[in-house]
């Protein structure tokens, strides 16, 4: 019983979070009141009331005593939420949004690269040579999962190997954000990813050499290299700004 509660919780989240992003709710909007949604979903107020309560947790959605749960403004959402970016990610990111994760990617990669030429241990420059392997044999075989799987770990090595926590933090909240961003910069055959290969392995050398100042402008390339796959206008103008 209680794993079929969880799972009809969870599928009204689900339901609900869609119909938002959807536009069948804009911001602003009223949502139905409880006993409306428990009837036209043939549930329980308390799965309805616990499905708002997560939705608000989310930034979806705002709770007020004795009144309806209104939709939030896009900019409240919670964009680190793991289960947010999923729903984004079935529904479509827009260029605003991926614009936006471009320009906070920027904002804090190339400095983490930095601290890791300064901090990494050995132990970090293994895991970021094995994520380059797999990268690289992701690209030979033209294995598209087995490529985003390494850069995904490549990355998340560097935020450890910055040995800073309140990096690490942000980076773990990143995480799922950055294999979304991975994907939409990706070319769609992934045996032409030889170069993205060669620019991770020099940005290892400079971790490896304790350069910061190369990692950090290593990293910067990446991003920009990432971003003239997209089909942005603008991403010249954004890397002129952050420098």
């Amino acid at each position: 019983m209680k794993t079929t509660n969880c799972s009809i919780s969870e599928t009204l989240i689900s339901v609900l979070s869609r119909r938002i992003m959807d536009g069948d709710w804009s911001a602003g909007d009223s949502l139905p009141g409880e006993n409306d949604l428990a009837l036209q979903y043939a549930v329980s107020r308390t799965t309805v009331r616990n499905a708002l309560q997560v939705l608000a947790a989310k930034g979806l959605i705002n709770i007020q005593a004795k009144k309806r749960s209104t939709v939030n403004p896009q900019d409240r959402w919670s964009f680190l939420d793991v289960d947010v970016m999923s729903w984004l990610d079935e529904k479509g990111f827009d260029h605003s949004l991926m614009e936006q994760l471009l320009v906070t990617r920027l904002i804090f990669e190339p400095n983490i690269a930095a601290l890791a030429a300064l901090h990494a241990t050995e132990e970090d420059i293994i895991r970021l040579n094995d994520a380059c392997n797999i990268m690289g044999q992701g690209q030979k075989l033209g294995k598209k999962h087995l490529f985003e799987k390494g850069d995904l770990a490549f990355h998340l090595a560097l935020l450890d190997a910055s040995h800073n926590a309140f990096m690490r933090s942000l980076g773990n909240a990143l995480a799922t954000a950055m294999s979304f961003s991975f994907k939409q910069t990706l070319e769609a055959d992934v045996r032409l990813t030889k170069e993205a290969v060669h620019e991770h392995r020099e940005l290892l050398v400079a971790v490896l050499n304790k350069d910061p100042q190369a990692a950090r402008w290593r990293m910067r390339l990446i991003l920009e290299h990432a971003a003239q796959k997209s089909p942005w206008q603008n991403y010249q103008q954004m890397f002129e700004n952050i420098s």
